[in-house]
């Protein structure tokens, strides 16, 4: 069964108050990169896959869309989305990635934000993207590196450096991290698994971003110093022929 952990009372409070909170991640590693590499989206029809509280939604409608459907597996976070975004032209679906009927030649941009970690099987949901795009049409998505998935134990110190511990790093599986609560299910995927299995479905790869601090943002944030020495996040930027 798929894991909708997100719906967890004590999950989604501590989720919701870290986006909701001071800067991380989405916001100075992730997003700069993503809306760098998004084609334009005026009139243009839009999936976001596993759009949670519905922060990309709302940038997406700033560019003018003609239609956005916010997909997400979590009740509780398709609520508060609903909730925080008035907009006629985005429609709210609640259900697994993995189950969600993409149709043919319906969208324009699948974009997907820090989600697909959680997808066991990347091949069959990859060929129903594909499907579901129109012709020349972009595949744009972030997840959780593949250095970050591997890490059983991650962070350890020795000569008073921290260090990234990558354990068992070609043995794709399910793996277990605990995150606001315990036993958070996230997939490990080789990074040259997820590429080609996107090359074998059909997509061209445009590009491939691995996002790091630049030295202006640890002025602002020194503890993003520790993501210099490994990648959070892992970018591709994807189109149908």
């Amino acid at each position: 069964m798929k894991q909708n952990i997100y719906d967890n009372p004590e999950f989604f409070s501590g989720y919701k108050a870290l986006r909701d909170g001071d800067k991380g991640l989405n916001d100075l590693l992730e997003q700069p990169v993503m809306k760098r590499l998004m084609q334009p989206i005026k009139d243009k029809t839009i999936l976001d896959m596993g759009c949670g509280l519905g922060h990309q939604v709302r940038e997406l409608l700033k560019q003018n869309p003609k239609q956005i459907t916010g997909l997400d597996i979590s009740q509780k976070m398709l609520n508060e989305a609903q909730n925080r975004t008035s907009s006629s032209i985005v429609e709210w679906v609640c259900s697994a990635l993995e189950d969600f009927d993409f149709g043919t030649n319906k969208f324009d941009l699948v974009i997907s934000s820090m989600t697909l970690h959680y997808i066991e099987n990347l091949d069959t949901l990859f060929q129903k993207i594909y499907d579901g795009l129109n012709a020349g049409g972009q595949f744009l998505f972030s997840m959780e590196h593949p250095i970050c998935t591997a890490a059983l134990k991650p962070w350890q110190e020795l000569n008073g450096e921290k260090y990234w511990l990558i354990n068992h790093y070609s043995e794709e599986s399910l793996r277990k991290q605990d995150w606001f609560v315990k036993n958070v299910e996230k997939y490990h995927h080789q990074l040259s698994t997820i590429v080609n299995a996107l090359l074998k479905t059909g997509f061209i790869l445009k590009n491939l971003e691995e996002p790091s601090p630049a030295q202006e943002l640890l002025q602002l944030r020194p503890d993003f110093k520790q993501h210099i020495h490994r990648p959070p996040i892992v970018i591709m930027n994807v189109e149908k022929n």
